[in-house]
């Protein structure tokens, strides 16, 4: 790929429009400390597709609910202020992607590596050293969003990221982002960071996006970018070795980087193995979410 055709496709990433009013009322009202059950239901219900997979959410097992939850503010109550928050915002970040075009693209994939990745560095920053100072309102989002680049390259280039995707899966022991810079000579970190900044996205997400790959990241917000970038590549480690009978850790807990992360950030090795058996003992509930989130 010539440098002219790497100026195109960086320049077709900047042109992508900014969010709908109504898209970005809703990103707003979930950044708003003060907002009560009733006020955010109201601006959600701007969004039929939003107000439709958390009505999907609230109902999955995962909740107990089972097809009980009619109404938006019965949803809120069910899921909690802050999954209700982060859940729509990743929503409506999601909401003017157009996805089919690329076959290969596995949306429920998607958003179960990042539900698995949100729920991992969730439960991993309760055993933070608090002087570490992580955002902890952060943390799942960040979970969320941190691979939102995907959803862009794939609107954009649905047939270099047909490509690119062709070959990672043949080859998943090289990481997506070198298949796509193959492709496309950018990378979905740098996708999500510049579209997460013309949307305004606030700062450690961006840095999340950016830099959660390298765990030798140490500037701004580095313990929140090397939290979520383990709990991404457990998540991930997870689904890729997936088989019939079960599945294996997900991670080698022995290897150096994972030894360094657990060490700066002072998480206890033993604390991880818990929570992530926790986690996958919760597998079929999390692929329902993904499921009730991909439409």
């Amino acid at each position: 790929m010539n440098n002219e055709e790497v100026r195109r496709h960086i320049q077709r990433l900047k042109e992508l429009p900014a969010l709908a009013p109504n898209l970005s009322r809703i990103i707003e009202a979930c950044e708003d400390p003060e907002i009560d059950f009733q006020h955010l239901a109201q601006v959600l219900q701007s969004s039929p597709t939003i107000t439709a997979r958390l009505l999907g959410l609230a109902n999955t097992a995962f909740f107990g609910q089972a097809g009980r939850v009619q109404t938006l503010e019965h949803a809120t109550a069910i899921l909690g202020l802050p999954m209700v928050r982060n859940i729509a915002t990743g929503l409506a970040l999601a909401g003017p992607f157009q996805l089919k075009s690329c076959r290969r693209f596995e949306l429920q994939r998607y958003w179960l590596t990042s539900i698995l990745a949100a729920s991992m560095g969730r439960e991993l920053a309760t055993g933070v050293d608090p002087q570490l100072q992580i955002p902890r309102d952060s943390v799942y989002l960040a979970g969320l969003l941190h691979n939102f680049g995907l959803l862009a390259l794939v609107h954009l280039f649905p047939q270099e990221m047909e490509q690119a995707l062709a070959t990672y899966y043949k080859a998943p022991e090289q990481r997506l982002a070198s298949h796509l810079r193959r492709a496309l000579a950018i990378d979905h970190y740098q996708a999500g960071a510049w579209l997460g900044g013309k949307w305004h996205l606030p700062r450690e997400l961006l840095l999340v996006m950016e830099h959660h790959h390298d765990p030798q990241y140490r500037r701004e917000q580095w313990p929140l970018v090397l939290l979520t970038g383990f709990s991404s590549r457990w998540g991930d480690g997870v689904l890729n070795q997936l088989t019939a009978e079960g599945v294996t850790s997900g991670y080698d807990y022995d290897d150096p980087q994972v030894a360094l992360v657990f060490r700066l950030l002072e998480i206890d090795g033993e604390q991880a193995r818990a929570t992530q058996h926790r986690i996958l003992a919760q597998l079929p509930a999390y692929r329902e979410m993904a499921a009730a989130l991909s439409g």
